[in-house]
């Protein structure tokens, strides 16, 4: 994934994160950032529509992912598989200590296979550590992309599955799509929850 300058709510548009772009306190920090402008700007109703959102390639989809449902981002590396898991569970691997369980994100909302490994030299992707209560779950994406300010309009054009909250249109250029699903995590994670916890007791 090619480096840039690190992403802020205040610049023109969307960068591309590096290696060290989205830890935990990064993300707090865009997140901080995108509220003192808005209160700035007197959340006008634009501003209300628009929401700070993690840019991913899922399969052969482009996806948003709701920021403050981001805690960190890591580089995908083996996992160990868990018997009698749903289709979408890649296994366990560990994190400062602590498991966490990997879903396949296009496996989960059931898009088109991503291009063979190495086609186009993205590597073995990325986990994006999902901030929630309970055990520790992890989305693997092929890539991440941007972190975007898009406005999100509610009526979803993409995907068109339940685990789609909106569509987005990106606010500038940094991304190739003209527009992109936004995923609704609760809905994203409840089948997988139902059908038998992917996380450690």
């Amino acid at each position: 994934m090619p480096r840039s300058a690190h992403p802020a709510a205040h610049t023109a548009g969307p960068q591309r994160p590096d290696d060290d772009a989205l830890s935990a306190a990064r993300i707090e920090e865009i997140l901080d950032a995108r509220t003192r402008s808005l209160a700035a700007r007197g959340a006008t109703s634009a501003a209300r529509a628009s929401r700070s959102l993690l840019v991913c390639r899922a399969g052969a989809e482009t996806v948003g992912l709701p920021l403050e449902g981001v805690a960190e981002v890591f580089r995908f590396r083996p996992c160990t598989p868990v018997p009698g898991a749903p289709a979408a569970l890649v296994g366990l691997t560990g994190r400062g200590g602590i498991l966490v369980s990997v879903v396949d994100l296009a496996t989960a909302l059931g898009t088109a296979p991503a291009p063979p490994a190495g086609a186009d030299g993205q590597g073995p992707g990325h986990v994006v550590v999902l901030r929630r209560d309970g055990p520790r779950i992890g989305l693997r994406v092929e890539r991440v992309l941007a972190v975007a300010e898009a406005a999100v309009e509610t009526s979803a054009e993409g995907l068109g599955r339940r685990a789609v909250a909106g569509y987005a249109r990106a606010a500038a250029q940094g991304v190739d799509e003209p527009g992109f699903a936004v995923i609704d995590l609760a809905s994203l994670l409840a089948p997988l929850l139902a059908a038998g916890r992917p996380g450690p007791a």
